[in-house]
């Protein structure tokens, strides 16, 4: 199982000591995001795959003091694969580190998101919340993971217990099983150590901004350790004037045998969210409506998304004296939720949309209600073995595990107000209609499924310059689904195959290229709560064709990294126009891509972290013909992601960045889309001693309107997310 234990000893946002941040005392770690996947560490990690095993297992001593090597992208001791330094990942991998997350102040994992080219956000809708995202031009919603073990609920995932997140691009059904069809992501929590720690942050700004974090670990005996984390939010967003989140989360965890063969870790997760959501603007005549920023066409006095997140979880590794390693990891999670929200709708069940070219004041807004509560539960067991061997004259590390799986989801579907709300004029909507729609339940849909999966994987180590590693798994996943209000119901069972291939070549220490062949599969009902529209639906599948390189420059303080790929999808799924609960029939896309990057140092006090990814994604078949050939919605051609970091003295650090998106489409027909943006962002901080750091965050330096996320069903059901406006945040942080 993707599982690592950290020796790393920074909390996010606290504040570094003056001396740790001279040149002579950083450590490789504490400079880049290139630098916590590649930099020097001592990480156990028992593992089912090559790729996300360096990926989420570079951690290192963040805040320990000593000389710095002159070649910073060092080795990363892996136990259970053949890899040892980050040249070997046969994959495109990004890591946003806790460094970047308290630089950037990113206190959602969808924010921190935005720093991968390559994900788009998607907007809510009746089927789907919480965190939605687009990866390589495919959507990935059962592709999120918790310390490499799948996370399935629908909430949007806090930051405050997390180290980092591991983004691998690419399918990955080889080492994960179904859903990850173009990468996961896999957010990877803090764990406790053996050095005590206080860490508390307290941040406020506009529009009633305030976040108070803390993070206190406390050794108990010389091999035993508990940490725990707690996080409070609520805010308010800039020129979205109803609009409010609050968040709060707790999560405790207990390690016994921490650096020693025999290791057992107890991990609780407790988030809940009561937010007053934001459905966006409508689309007029293809694009979103040209109003005021912060018209809001929801109803403040009924919407509201509550969530409800529990995860509880159990770790045992052992690592047994001839290079054996065991890893059992076993989950439950319960996600509750409720979603009261209300969305703009042109039109209703008796108006037709308004036709093109209307004026804007003669356009009046109808308010959908797509509103459902309800529960997901999941229990899943996985257990890895790890052995490595001489074969045939060859260096192998072979994986074997077992994993499985059972979810559930029970959920209610409400009675939607439409017809009984009247319109809101369009230039100036009335945020609030009495009497609020009462919760009438008119669908009860649930959903089941357990899933077993076999998989092995192989690291060959050919000589000093060639790798090969090849992977396989076996899932069966029997699915059911029944509504009781129509007494439809139907069972599904579907059995694949994925397989993996890659061959590595390393000419030098600095140099390593690829050439990796993937498959991933993915059943036809995803979070177990959109139901397909015809139970014969076959999974959806993919394959890719990727080659790539990583070179390290800079007498080894940088790596530039680069990757072209060849995705065809089958059987690629969106939601019914006529009904955004069920899936469309499928259709057939083909994704190219090429992916550049360049992250680490350029001097001792200028960091830079720079990724650009161009994508062209088109429909290749499909029953509609005026989707034929065209793109495939919410994937931008071209992506940007660029952030600087100069440390001018030992206390003081200013950061500023831009990221692009060129346009997107919004439907497969391609008549509708959010125009490109550029956004910057700066940031400063100052250590007033080795306890106690400010820092200034300022977001959308230039208060640009831009849309973050869409959804479009059709002319009548669509919305854009627009970002906020100009925001300001202070922090401070204190140490003990």
């Amino acid at each position: 199982m993707p599982q690592f234990r950290t020796s790393s000893t920074g909390a996010s946002g606290a504040a570094a000591t003056p001396a740790a941040r001279t040149p002579a005392a950083r450590t490789p770690a504490a400079r880049t995001p290139a630098a916590n996947l590649i930099a020097a560490t001592t990480s156990r990690f028992s593992a089912a795959g090559a790729a996300i095993t360096a990926l989420v297992s570079a951690h290192a001593h963040a805040e320990s003091a000593g000389p710095v090597d002159e070649d910073r992208l060092q080795s990363i001791e892996v136990t259970g694969t053949a890899i040892h330094t980050a040249q070997d990942i046969s994959q495109s991998a990004d890591t946003v580190d806790k460094k970047a997350l308290a630089e950037q102040n990113l206190a959602l994992v969808q924010d921190a998101l935005r720093n991968v080219p390559g994900i788009t956000l998607n907007a809510g809708e009746g089927g789907s919340h919480g965190d939605s995202v687009n990866l390589r031009g495919l959507s990935i919603p059962d592709s999120f993971f918790l310390d490499g073990v799948r996370d399935i609920g629908q909430y949007q995932r806090d930051t405050f217990n997390t180290d980092s997140i591991a983004v691998l691009l690419g399918p990955a059904s080889a080492l994960f099983g179904r859903g990850s069809t173009s990468g996961v992501i896999n957010s990877v929590s803090k764990q406790p150590m053996l050095t005590p720690l206080a860490a508390f942050t307290a941040s406020g700004g506009q529009i009633d901004y305030w976040r108070g974090t803390g993070d206190v670990n406390l050794p108990l005996s010389a091999t035993a350790a508990a940490r725990i984390t707690v996080m409070d939010q609520s805010n308010g967003v800039v020129e979205r004037d109803q609009v409010h989140y609050h968040r709060y989360g707790v999560a405790p965890t207990l390690s016994v045998g921490v650096d020693t063969p025999t290791r057992l870790t107890f991990s609780y997760y407790r988030q809940e969210e009561n937010n007053l959501p934001d459905y966006g603007i409508p689309f007029i005549d293809g694009v979103p409506a040209h109003v005021e920023r912060s018209n809001y066409y929801s109803l403040a006095n009924y919407d509201r998304t509550r969530t409800n997140t529990n995860i509880g979880t159990i770790r045992f590794e052992h690592d047994f004296a001839d290079g054996i390693a065991l890893s059992d990891s076993l989950r439950y999670a319960n996600y509750g939720f409720e979603y009261l929200v209300t969305g703009p709708f042109l039109g209703n069940d008796s108006v037709e949309p308004p036709p093109p070219g209307t004026p804007y004041a003669d356009i009046a807004i109808s308010r959908d209600q797509p509103s459902s509560a309800g529960t997901t539960s999941l229990l899943i067991n996985r257990t890895d073995l790890t052995g490595k061997f001489d074969w045939g004259g060859f260096t192998n590390t072979l994986t074997g595990g077992l994993e499985f799986s059972k979810e559930q989801s029970n959920v209610n579907r409400f009675r939607n107000g439409i017809d009984d709300i009247p319109a809101t004029p369009l230039l100036n909507p009335a945020p609030f209609f009495v009497p609020a729609t009462p919760l009438t339940s008119i669908s009860n849909p649930k959903g089941r499924g357990r899933d077993v999966s076999l998989y092995a994987f192989d690291s060959i180590a050919l000589g000093p310059k060639w790798d090969v590693d090849v992977g396989l798994r076996w899932d069966r996943f029997k699915s059911s689904f029944s509504e009781v209000f129509s007494g439809t119901g139907f069972d599904r069972t579907d059995t694949f195959i994925s397989p993996r291939g890659a061959v590595i070549y390393k000419p030098d220490a600095q140099q390593s290229y690829y050439l990796s062949y993937g498959t991933s599969q993915n059943p036809v009902i995803e979070y177990l709560i959109v139901a397909p529209s015809n139970q014969s639906l076959s999974p959806e599948k993919n394959n890719t064709l990727e080659l790539g390189g990583k070179v390290k420059v800079l007498n080894g303080q940088a790596q530039l990294t680069g990757a072209i790929f060849d995705t065809r999808v089958y059987n690629a799924r969106i939601s019914d126009p006529n009904d955004p609960t069920v899936q469309q029939l499928p259709f057939d896309q083909q994704v190219k891509g090429v992916e550049l990057g360049i992250n680490g140092y350029v001097t001792d006090l200028w960091e830079l972290t720079a990724n650009y990814t161009h994508l062209s994604d088109k429909i290749t078949k499909t029953s509609d013909p005026q989707s034929l050939g065209k793109y495939v919605p919410n994937t931008p051609h071209d992506a940007l992601n660029f952030w600087t970091v100069l440390e001018p003295s030992a206390a003081w650090t200013v950061g500023a960045g831009f990221t692009a998106v060129s346009h997107r489409f919004a439907d497969t027909e391609n008549t509708a889309g959010v125009p490109a943006y550029v956004v910057f962002n700066a940031m400063t901080s100052y250590s007033v001693n080795q306890h106690f750091k400010l820092q200034l965050n300022l977001n959308n330096l230039t208060d640009k309107l831009y849309f973050t996320g869409v959804y479009f069903v059709g002319i009548a059901e669509n919305h854009a997310l627009p970002a906020a406006g100009r925001t300001l945040i202070g922090t401070a942080s204190y140490r003990f």
